[in-house]
């Protein structure tokens, strides 16, 4: 597993040898899960001393329990590079950090149709308790795990508030950044990632959420390599299809 460091509720394991590299892992996600340790093994063969942050999956502050703790992880080493997967992404934009960024289905807006219409409402209600089921995990992948996932937990009000502040918030697009979406994702606003980034630093898969869940994964897995070194124009106008192998 590698060695682990807590920061504000967020927990940091190291995994391989090599280029340091800061991995913002998404809502639910840890990396005793079978896909994420793939993910994880794949960057640390390929040369890559991984810095994989863990998040709370419950906040009432983006700020403080989110943003600051990596940051401050972050300053006190060298990065040369970021990957950051669904919240992470949302974490990740808000850094003011002068690094090369790798976004994969960044959770950027709230997805269009019923969600979007309660949400507001719902995070509205003055608490903290998880009331929401997420169903999150049912959507995130096709390739099944030999350990069926748990739940991360349901959705509080003060997390949905949050969230939404944060993506409501969003700082200016960075050049040089390369992102990785399906079109087809069930969790995040696809239009959101559309209208944020620019053709050319966008990367579409065929998949789910996930792409380190989905077929196919090991094709997508080597643009994530190549714009983690050469930004988005080694990966540009690209896409990757599902197999079923």
């Amino acid at each position: 597993m590698g060695r682990r460091a807590v920061a504000a509720g967020v927990k940091f394991s190291v995994h391989g040898e090599g280029t340091p590299l800061l991995f913002v892992l998404g809502w639910g996600n840890d990396p005793s899960q079978d896909n994420v340790a793939w993910l994880l093994d794949a960057l640390a063969d390929a040369g890559y001393e991984v810095h994989a942050a863990t998040i709370p999956t419950n906040v009432s502050s983006f700020e403080r329990e989110y943003r600051q703790p990596v940051e401050s992880y972050a300053a006190d080493r060298e990065f040369d590079a970021v990957l950051s997967h669904s919240t992470g992404g949302l974490v990740v934009a808000h850094l003011d950090w002068d690094v090369r960024r790798v976004y994969l289905s960044p959770w950027w807006g709230v997805k269009p149709g019923l969600q979007s219409l309660f949400l507001p409402w719902f995070a509205k209600l003055p608490t903290s308790e998880r009331l929401l089921p997420s169903g999150a995990e049912d959507a995130v992948g096709d390739i099944e795990e030999s350990t069926p996932r748990e739940g991360p937990g349901g959705l509080s009000p003060a997390f949905a508030r949050e969230i939404q502040r944060a993506q409501s918030s969003l700082p200016p697009f960075r050049e040089g950044s390369t992102v990785f979406c399906t079109l087809t994702d069930e969790l995040v606003s696809v239009p959101a990632i559309g209208e944020r980034t620019p053709a050319a630093n966008l990367r579409v898969y065929d998949g789910s959420h996930e792409f380190f869940s989905s077929f196919g994964r090991e094709d997508v897995f080597e643009d994530v390599l190549a714009a983690l070194t050469d930004g988005p124009g080694a990966v540009s106008g690209q896409t990757a299809g599902r197999r079923d192998d």
